[in-house]
């Protein structure tokens, strides 16, 4: 039995109508797109309050063969698919199906959309097929408001209940519109919750009407890249904060989408963060980084005892770095040099993130 429950998670990245100010030098990055973030609730089991993309565990309902029926009355067969396939045999064990399953490439996109839907109200599906077309942006199905509400809190109750939604409402999972991006495992030392997730990447014309639901969520956020990074309120766990320090290197969101479509094709490898102790702090040292495993073990505890170094120490000693280094105080940072990605991704920027506890805790 896995240790661990599977997940998908959807960045979703929208473009805003702020005016490009030609005052400012060509250096300072203008964004013409924000990030979605969603706040967990205060009493969440799994890093509570911290700021995290829609997304959550499968559930068997998204691999029922019967989204195949639905498909089919919209035009598709079984090569409209194909596309989400990569050009790659080498996939990490989330995307093993089994026989009376979709496969994962299928079923893990109708997840992200349900759990986005669920958690937020935005519905990323559509009710024709243009003439064959399948766009790479992402649109969301408007309903009435009403109607989001009514309908969240059905699904929030029964997975199941997804499906008649689409069945009620004539339209299909715009599984085209996810654009796979990254694939991270919880590391070995949680011994309690651990999640292999699934980041996909979705890119919006416009910020669309959003609804969070208040059971497993407190907050709604959406801003740019280079303000989520230098946000000294908003905690982040490491995927989220390693996946920002890549996007922000984006100032152009057709940019991003032409990268995510471009990069997808190679499919993605998994992250398991491998945990270092050193004498003033700690670190995640991640596939690629010089000092990480060779064989790591994906259930078995592994830590890195190095207490009798410092950061500063381990640094000098790594010719090669792709880590996350904490800091007492919950500062993070990422560390990425002479790293090339197996999995055609761009390095993350070198940014850091100081989270400062509220007074009030004890």
């Amino acid at each position: 039995m896995k240790g661990w429950k599977e997940s998908a998670s959807l960045i979703l990245a929208a473009r805003h109508r702020q005016k490009y100010n030609r005052a400012l030098p060509s250096l300072v990055f203008q964004y013409n797109y924000k990030l979605l973030c969603l706040k967990r609730h205060r009493n969440s089991s799994f890093y509570p309050e911290s700021y995290v993309f829609p997304g959550g565990v499968v559930h068997p309902a998204d691999a029922d063969l019967k989204w195949h029926n639905l498909f089919r009355t919209f035009g598709f067969d079984t090569n409209s698919f194909n596309s989400l396939f990569p050009n790659t045999n080498l996939r990490p064990q989330i995307f093993q199906s089994k026989s009376n399953e979709l496969p994962k490439e299928i079923s893990l996109r109708i997840t992200a959309i349900r759990e986005t839907f669920e958690e937020c109200g935005i519905l990323l599906c559509k009710q024709v097929k243009r003439d064959g077309i399948l766009s790479n942006w992402a649109h969301v199905l408007s309903i009435p408001e009403e109607d989001v509400q009514n309908w969240q809190t059905k699904v929030h109750d029964d997975a199941t209940e997804f499906y008649t939604m689409c069945e009620k409402l004539k339209c299909y999972p715009d599984l085209w519109s996810l654009h796979e991006w990254s694939n991270w495992l919880t590391p070995t030392y949680f011994t309690t919750k651990r999640y292999d997730t699934i980041f996909y990447m979705a890119c919006m014309p416009l910020i669309p009407y959003s609804n969070y639901e208040t059971i497993e969520m407190e907050d709604i956020k959406w801003d740019t890249p280079n303000n989520i990074c230098a946000a000294t309120d908003m905690m982040m766990a490491p995927p989220q904060h390693y996946e920002i320090s890549r996007i922000v290197k984006y100032e152009c969101l057709e940019n991003l989408l032409d990268f995510a479509i471009e990069r997808s094709k190679l499919g993605v490898e998994l992250y398991l963060p491998i945990r270092v102790l050193l004498r003033d702090g700690k670190m995640h040292v991640l596939p690629g980084d010089c000092m990480y495993p060779k064989n790591p073990s994906l259930t078995e505890k592994q830590i890195i005892d190095k207490t009798n170094m410092t950061i500063a120490e381990f640094e000098e000693i790594s010719p090669v770095k792709n880590r996350i280094i904490f800091f007492d105080l919950e500062v993070k940072k990422v560390i990425v040099h002479n790293f090339d990605s197996t999995e055609g991704h761009i390095a993350p920027m070198p940014v850091e993130i100081v989270y400062i506890k509220s007074l009030d805790k004890k």
